[in-house]
């Protein structure tokens, strides 16, 4: 196996139970006990005492389809031009609650009005408002669309985290939209230190 070079900038942590891990990762535990969860990197897009946290699984491609396709279902106008039209976009299996949502996180050098900053390099803009810009020939430079999402109701997250379910990891934006989606968890678990 070929040796994985660090991401520059990668840096492990242990969470405190105040600290928001919105804008970090959450890198499943080899032992995962829940199998939807094993081998999973999360990307956290939401996460305080009391509401809870929000997270997308960022390493589980699931299918992939043209944006022409995507703005049909969404009823919006298709671009005129064919290449725009038969771009073909990758979609994430994002977790396992609410699979009729779907969220845009993308690079942050694209700004809409709906557009929310989440880390540095990255935001995330409801998924009608992106492909909408997208057949008007306005499109983030690196985009990830996911279907789902994983969640955690107040403290639940917290007490995973104690048990050692997850290791929390700071990684850059260039981790998030890298092409390298099978080899995502095994750099990340390599970041965390050892006594998460």
């Amino acid at each position: 196996m070929a040796a994985l070079a660090p991401v520059p900038g990668a840096h492990a942590q242990q969470a405190s139970p105040t600290a928001s891990l919105k804008g970090k990762f959450l890198v499943a535990d080899p032992a995962m006990p829940d199998p939807r969860f094993a081998g999973t990197v999360i990307f956290m897009i939401e996460h305080s005492a009391e509401g809870g946290a929000v997270g997308i699984i960022v390493n589980r491609p699931a299918s992939r389809r043209s944006l022409g396709d995507l703005l049909g279902a969404l009823g919006l106008p298709l671009p005129q031009d064919e290449a725009a039209r038969t771009r073909e976009l990758e979609l994430f299996w994002g977790g396992p609650v609410e699979l009729n949502t779907a969220f845009v996180l993308h690079t942050d050098e694209f700004k809409l009005a709906s557009t929310r900053p989440v880390a540095p390099g990255v935001a995330i803009s409801p998924p009608k408002d992106v492909l909408a810009a997208m057949g008007e020939g306005r499109s983030p430079a690196q985009v990830l669309l996911a279907v789902g999402y994983a969640g955690w109701s107040p403290g639940q997250l917290e007490a995973e985290l104690k048990q050692t379910g997850w290791a929390v990891v700071t990684i850059g934006a260039e981790f998030l939209f890298g092409a390298d989606h099978a080899g995502k968890w095994e750099r990340a678990w390599r970041m965390r230190t050892q006594d998460l």
